[in-house]
């Protein structure tokens, strides 16, 4: 009998001692299970539309699915706050951008700070345009709305966020130095915006290139100026002038990019953030960002960090401007 319980103990440590292994082997593998990408802003937007492209790479460049999920509303905190709940174990991350601690903090209080995430590679330049609908509005350009506005028409635009919002914020501070008193209408993302635009919902709207650029071509929509200093060109349409150049001092150039909880192990983040320059190495992939007018923007952590710290110093003046 003694021999008996000798034995069942030798096999009982034995098989613990290999169970044991086999976990820390599956811990060490990283990642084994389905990744989540937060997304702060709406479905079919710019961010969106890319996050979910790379996200389709998953089970190819990564050996997991990848999903997005989002959680719009606040300006994008809502999705912050959803990050800093989830564990930090490599498994969550999120699409943020330079206003969320640049513009966001100025306007309602958050629960996160810089120090809490590290960006892992930059996603996309955003160049902000203005546009109208002119089969509702007949505003055609920007002089026409400057006409509007002092014909007595009450201008509603559309923003892809509330206060706090890079898009909310960069048409406000337009029409403040047009001199024009218009009425924001905010929306969770770009192409919520774009559609009250098309509905007829609204005078304005603001958008970046996935989301308005069919419609421009079609001619349903028309481009009113952008906040890049040197104005874009977007193929299909042509040259977009800044409002800079048409004597309105009004500058942003916006930056998505996918960050992880700052606590999230380095060696993780090294496998995510290879995981999407992979993608973005994948010539598929490049040509959906060529059909979309734009190409990702590869910056490092310390390239985007640095465009934060610039952006939250040239924000000030527009803060204080807006409140």
């Amino acid at each position: 009998m003694k021999r008996v319980l000798a034995l069942m103990c030798v096999l009982f440590f034995a098989f613990g001692s290999l169970f044991a292994e086999g976990q820390a082997e599956k811990e060490k593998a990283f990642p084994s299970k389905q990744v989540t990408i937060i997304m702060p802003w709406s479905l079919g937007g710019g961010p969106d539309t890319i996050a979910r492209k790379v996200a389709s790479y998953g089970e190819e460049y990564l050996g997991v699915p990848v999903i997005v999920e989002n959680k719009t509303g606040g300006a994008g905190t809502i999705a912050m706050n959803e990050l800093m709940l989830a564990k930090d174990d490599g498994y969550t991350m999120v699409v943020s951008n330079g206003p969320l601690f640049s513009l966001t903090p100025a306007f309602q209080d958050v629960t996160y700070t810089i120090d809490d995430i590290t960006p892992l590679i930059g996603m996309r330049i955003v160049e902000f345009v203005v546009l109208s609908n002119p089969s509702y509005s007949k505003i055609h350009n920007l002089n026409e709305l400057i006409a509007a506005a002092k014909n007595g028409k009450r201008i509603k635009y559309a923003t892809t966020g509330g206060p706090g919002n890079d898009s909310y914020t960069m048409i406000a501070v337009l029409f403040k130095k047009l001199g024009i008193d218009a009425q924001a209408v905010p929306y969770n993302g770009g192409q919520d915006a774009i559609n009250a635009l098309i509905g007829g919902h609204v005078d304005i709207a603001i958008g970046s290139p996935p989301v308005y650029r069919d419609y421009v071509k079609s001619g349903e929509l028309a481009c009113l100026g952008t906040f890049i200093p040197e104005g874009i060109d977007v193929e299909g349409i042509g040259h977009i002038p800044s409002f800079k150049s048409q004597g309105v001092d009004a500058e942003f150039i916006g930056m998505d990019y996918f960050a992880v909880r700052n606590s999230v192990d380095p060696a993780k983040q090294a496998v995510l953030t290879q995981f999407i320059r992979d993608v973005y190495a994948d010539p598929t992939f490049q040509k959906f960002m060529k059909d979309l007018g734009m190409e990702a923007w590869e910056a490092t952590e310390d390239q985007i960090l640095e465009n934060i710290r610039l952006q939250t110093g040239a924000m000030k003046e527009y803060i204080d401007l807006i409140k």
